[in-house]
């Protein structure tokens, strides 16, 4: 809450505008010598009971349209939550008043009245009740809380009170009122305000030129401060059509012509040219078009809750009152009519005064009327009818029954055929028809030998003539050719349904088609078949392998071994010189070492490159197409992608990623007669692809489904293995292209 110090009461300060006159002088003696006069018998009045006594101090007078809102709000406030209060009411009257003349009287007036019965808690309504009770603290209510609102916030300045002064001051929102303003008159081009030149009107247009800066790059900025009404009229009448007029508090002229609110409207507006906004809520249905304005009803529901926890001796803290719970968006219905704003356009939470009842609460009293009038009409209609229904409801359910039954007949996926004693069709299900592709009434003249073929149906008649009521059931499996001319595989069960007299009446025929499971068992087994080709191959490759290194071993290594152990005995036996013996023997099996050294180095190789381990995958695979491709005499090119200097793999998909990189460059070399090749490797998140393309002779499609293509499944097991994929696709003449990705997890959970 804000606690606000006012000027001295010699300063006339008020929302609703007044006169200085000598001629109130004499009021205020006779109100001063009526004071006198009732004080001896106001002494002698005493306290009736302890119901907590509460004094609304009002600054204007009864009729005031602020005050008024204001203080009818405390009254109902407080009789609402605490009905036993006595709530005193007192006009200072300071608008049409001078205070200098009136506020001794009063004082004098409160003392004699309150003396025997001071009030629990004073609420102070306006500027001129706050500095007239802080200004006599000590004279009148020296130890009685006091509680403020509807204070301008001219001067803020703590107060220190041993009895507690708190309250509200007035809360004004001019940045909002003129956001809302613009929105609902998107063509303005000028803004004025409007003020007069009072203290408290001097302050708020203070604030209107604060909030200026905030739209000067939207519209332009004027004011008329301190005119009298003619002046203030003809400034008016130059102004441009798209105008609006903001009444930042204009309540006198220049010459002491107190306005009320509907004159300073049709004077602001000129007669309707232009649109006024305001801050206060009583101007609103005045000719103002509305505004975040002031609420004097918020106002005095903020005060009497203060008051009431002063009464009830609650802490009043700081966060007792929000300032924006005092403002409210208010606008006038006929206003916003007359300037052609739409209501969509209004804030959400707006407050629309003026606006006519519809339709619905103007006749309410009638629709409810007719409406019961109606209800029991039709209350009757429904007990006339009561026995109609039940019957209908049984109808209905008794049809619905049979549907359900037909439904677990009709829906099924399965079909369900039924023949008499003599192989006539005399029941088919949907199922059966739409295998057909006919209708029920075609299927219904047909005859078994129609469905199956004579010879078959020669060879079941037997089997099924043959059942008896303790082994009523028969079953097998029927190739039957469907509407579309295919052959489809149907796995049937049978059963034939006896009558009393244990005669067949009727034999009902249930199947499915599987022709799908068999072409799956089909597929299963051609996987099969070709896994153990597959593992044929990967043995036969494994033996045929062991034999080219035992070839190599023996035929390179052990003839170089030999060598050397002939050198060796021809070294020891050889006539001649020693020395020169020696260094020729030891040249030829330096030699000889050195070619060993060489194949085995070029079997390891071969077995697997130590660039795999030692320097990573681009590099093993970068070695082996220079060695590969380049001694095949095929231009290649290799790229890599992503900025890495190599790819991050574990060993085993490192070792599956290479072996199918080999396979790709040793079925180029061999089968594509091809002159270039590219091979590209990038990363794609954790994702490793590899492409090689080549301008061979191409792939057949057929070829490449063929079960001799034992190289191209084993390339495609190898990457399955770790959840990758490979595709190899191309066409004849225009080359072959192997693609591949790898996913780079290690962890295959």
């Amino acid at each position: 809450m804000v606690i606000e110090m006012i000027p001295p009461p010699c300063t006339v300060a008020g929302r609703g505008g007044g006169l200085r006159g000598a001629w109130y002088a004499g009021w205020g003696w006779a109100l001063l010598l009526l004071v006198f006069c009732a004080a001896p018998a106001a002494a002698q009045v005493t306290l009736e009971s302890d119901d907590p006594r509460v004094l609304v101090l009002a600054s204007y007078h009864h009729g005031n349209p602020w005050t008024d809102s204001i203080v009818e709000e405390i009254q109902r406030s407080f009789k609402a939550a605490h009905p036993a209060a006595k709530i005193y009411i007192e006009y200072m009257d300071a608008v049409r008043n001078d205070p200098r003349e009136i506020l001794p009287a009063l004082e004098l007036l409160l003392q004699s009245k309150y003396r025997s019965k001071p009030p629990t808690v004073i609420i102070g309504v306006g500027d001129e009740a706050l500095n007239f009770l802080l200004a006599r603290r000590d004279r009148l209510f020296g130890d009685v809380p006091i509680v403020f609102c509807a204070v301008s916030a001219t001067r803020k300045l703590p107060i220190e009170d041993p009895a507690g002064i708190f309250g509200v001051t007035e809360a004004v929102d001019i940045k909002r009122t003129i956001q809302v303003a613009l929105a609902l008159h998107p063509r303005t081009t000028r803004v004025v305000g409007v003020s007069d030149l009072s203290s408290v009107a001097r302050y708020d247009f203070e604030r209107f030129w604060r909030t200026f800066p905030l739209f000067e790059d939207r519209v332009r900025f004027d004011e008329l401060v301190g005119y009298s009404a003619d002046e203030l009229e003809a400034e008016l009448a130059r102004l441009p059509p798209h105008t609006i007029v903001l009444d930042v508090a204009f309540r006198r002229d220049r010459l002491g012509r107190v306005f009320s609110p509907s004159e300073t409207v049709r004077l602001l507006g000129h007669d309707g040219k232009f649109p006024v906004y305001s801050l206060w809520d009583y101007s609103v249905g005045e000719g103002v078009v509305g505004g975040y304005v002031s609420s004097g009803k918020r106002q005095g529901e903020a005060a009497a809750r203060l008051a009431l926890r002063v009464i009830d001796r609650q802490p009043v803290g700081n966060d007792t009152v929000a300032s924006d719970s005092l403002i409210v968006p208010m606008f006038d219905y006929a206003q916003l009519r007359r300037f052609g704003v739409s209501m969509s356009a209004l804030p959400i939470d707006s407050i629309i005064i003026n606006q006519p009842e519809s339709l619905y609460w103007k006749y309410r009293y009638y629709f409810w009327a007719v409406t019961l009038v109606i209800a029991s009409l039709l209350s009757l209609v429904m007990v006339l009818f009561s026995n109609i229904l039940q019957k209908r409801r049984a109808m209905r359910e008794l049809q619905a029954s049979r549907q359900r039954y037909r439904a677990i007949v009709e829906d099924q996926t399965e079909f369900l055929i039924r023949f008499d004693k003599f192989f006539h069709v005399t029941y088919a299900n949907s199922a059966v028809c739409a295998f057909l592709r006919m209708s029920r009434d075609r299927v219904l003249k047909m005859d078994a030998d129609q469905l199956v073929p004579p010879l078959r149906l020669r060879r079941l008649l037997p089997m099924v003539s043959s059942r008896t009521r303790d082994d009523p059931m028969f079953h097998g499996e029927e190739v039957i050719r469907s509407a579309d001319r295919t052959l489809r595989w149907i796995k049937w069960t049978g059963r034939a349904i006896f009558g009393p007299e244990g005669m067949v009446e009727e034999y009902q025929v249930v199947g499915s088609d599987i022709t799908s499971e068999r072409q799956t068992n089909r597929a299963l087994e051609k996987s099969r078949e070709a896994y153990r080709e597959l593992a044929t191959h990967g043995q036969n490759l494994l033996e045929n392998e062991r034999s080219r290194i035992s070839m190599e071993i023996h035929d390179e290594l052990g003839q170089n071994l030999t060598a050397l152990n002939i050198g060796l005995s021809i070294l020891a036996q050889e006539p001649g010189s020693a020395e020169e013996r020696s260094a020729l023997r030891i040249r030829e099996m330096r030699d000889l070492t050195e070619r060993t050294i060489g194949s085995v180095q070029r079997i390891s190789q071969e077995l697997r490159p130590p660039q795999l381990d030692e320097l990573g995958l681009l590099a093993a695979m970068q070695w082996h197409a220079r060695k590969f491709l380049g001694g095949a005499d095929v231009h290649y090119r290799f790229e890599k992608e992503g900025g890495n200097p190599d790819i991050r793999l574990d060993k085993d998909r490192a070792t599956a990623l290479f072996r199918v990189f080999q396979e790709s460059l040793t079925n180029i070399v061999r089968h594509a007669n091809a002159s270039r090749v590219l091979i590209r490797v990038a990363t794609d998140g954790d994702v490793v692809c590899m492409e090689i393309n080549d301008d061979g002779v191409g792939i057949d499609v057929r070829a490449k489904r063929s079960r001799n293509s034992l190289g191209i499944m084993g390339m495609r097991e190898r990457i399955r293995a770790f959840e990758g994929r490979l595709t190899v696709s191309g066409r004849p003449g225009q080359g072959t292209t192997v693609m591949v990705r790898l996913p780079t997890a290690v962890d295959r959970r």
